[in-house]
């Protein structure tokens, strides 16, 4: 898992990630004010939710979204009668006004039963195997340090319990021609807002070395681990141990 690893000194890496916040919040009050991007965001790479629905046994007592993002929903729309369902990010929550009756009650309904707590990922300040499920869509390559992050989730979810987990991965050379293309052109909002780049099977050997059992993936091939293109990768995983 070697991309995991990030030589930056803490300085560099904390300025890099403050960079990628203020830009994340700038996009994220642009979705907030058009119900458009609010129907978007609910229905965006919908291959976590379908693998959710097909794997879990039963509703979670308890869910958290980690990265749920400003407006508040992330994935917790899904299991309406969860008891507790909290989201988890680092930017303050945004209301949701687009003048939109349909986007704006909808986004209302969803969170009002719903805790938003404010944190960093990296530090999630919740006890150890809590959860009986935590997913975390499209976040990992954001954060400042994507193995602390996963090693948390991993942390709260407790025995029996399951994680979700979705993020854009790259293969070898992609991953490599996308670091030379970050070193010349590193002001492009797609790096900024993405620090890092996750080649494929690091989220599997991740897991597998933590005790999960993969349930369900869009796992790639050993070609396209190589050569193939970025693609958004999903897993659903259950904690053994």
């Amino acid at each position: 898992m070697k991309l995991f690893k990030n030589k930056k000194s803490s300085v560099s890496k904390d300025l890099i990630w403050k960079e990628a916040q203020l830009s994340e919040n700038k996009s994220w009050r642009t979705r907030c004010s058009e119900g458009f991007w609010v129907f978007y965001e609910m229905g965006e790479h919908m291959d976590l939710p379908w693998r959710l629905k097909n794997t879990l046994e039963k509703i979670p007592h308890s869910f958290l979204d980690v990265g749920v993002g400003p407006m508040g929903v992330g994935l917790l729309w899904m299991h309406p009668k969860s008891p507790i369902k909290i989201g988890f990010d680092p930017l303050p929550k945004l209301k949701v006004s687009t003048g939109n009756p349909y986007a704006d009650e909808l986004v209302e309904k969803i969170c009002k039963d719903c805790w938003y707590i404010r944190g960093r990922a990296e530090e999630l300040p919740f006890k150890s195997d809590w959860f009986e499920l935590v997913v975390s869509h499209n976040v990992l390559d954001h954060v400042s340090e994507p193995i602390r992050v996963l090693s948390e989730i991993c942390r709260v979810v407790q025995k029996g319990g399951y994680i979700g987990i979705s993020v854009d991965t790259n293969s070898r050379l992609n991953g490599f021609l996308r670091k030379i293309d970050r070193a010349l052109h590193p002001k492009l909002n797609t790096y900024v807002q993405h620090p890092h780049d996750i080649i494929i099977g690091e989220i599997e050997d991740f897991l597998k070395s933590k005790g999960f059992e993969i349930l369900s993936s869009n796992s790639a091939s050993f070609l396209g681990g190589l050569i193939g293109r970025r693609r958004m990768q999903s897993w659903v995983a259950k904690k053994n141990c």
